[in-house]
């Protein structure tokens, strides 16, 4: 995708635009993208920014350029970075079914499965499901940087971090640094527990166990 420098009509500086000529957004699409999923009208958006309700429409619909001031100033309203705007990635959603999930490995009944696609960039989500009495070998490991997120979704499981024991019923949870030496066990109850991590660690790996 290009950038496309004209003059800009509604202010009369010098404006630019991102050429749509990949199929990706455009920055009259993402602005009106954040209107649309924040509920605000194109009257509100012109009175809230003090530029003109046809030079933002026309914006949307990529008849107009837009200057850095003016893209400053819809920033500024809706709350974001300016970089926001000139985001031209295509990322895709995904629906991943119960039926889609990956599991990795099974040992002693243990269940673990990857629910995450092995294209997500920034975190990876995994499912547990731990009998009670769950081996001692209780797999202490750590990773080089990043963080874990654990919610225990059913009955009871405990999570180690270093020397920090905590004991987690349904519905609670825990987030700690991923370069901490920590694991994941059971002892009386079993468990189903949810396991997101930032960044992933790939489909190979027992997250979070």
């Amino acid at each position: 995708m290009e950038t496309v420098r004209e003059n800009n009509t509604d202010t009369g500086t010098g404006g630019w635009r991102m050429a749509d000529d990949a199929g990706k957004f455009n920055i009259g699409q993402r602005i009106k993208q954040i209107r649309k999923i924040r509920g605000i009208s194109l009257q509100q958006l012109s009175e809230g920014t003090g530029m003109s309700y046809s030079y933002l429409s026309g914006l949307e619909r990529d008849k107009h350029s837009i200057s850095i001031t003016n893209l400053q100033r819809l920033a500024a309203f809706f709350h974001v970075d300016m970089v926001y705007f000139l985001d031209s990635s295509d990322r895709k959603d995904y629906l991943i079914r119960k039926e889609d999930r990956v599991t990795l490995n099974a040992e002693e009944d243990a269940v673990y499965q990857v629910i995450s696609p092995d294209t997500s960039e920034n975190l990876q989500v995994s499912f547990a499901e731990i009998p009670a009495h769950q081996p001692t070998e209780r797999h202490i490991h750590k990773h080089p940087k990043g963080e874990e997120f654990i919610t225990v979704t059913a009955g009871e499981a405990v999570v180690l971090v270093e020397d920090h024991k905590y004991v987690l019923k349904t519905g609670d949870s825990v987030i700690f640094p991923s370069e901490k030496e920590h694991c994941i066990y059971t002892e009386d109850c079993a468990a189903s527990i949810l396991i997101v991590t930032s960044p992933p660690y790939g489909r190979g790996s027992r997250t979070g166990i």
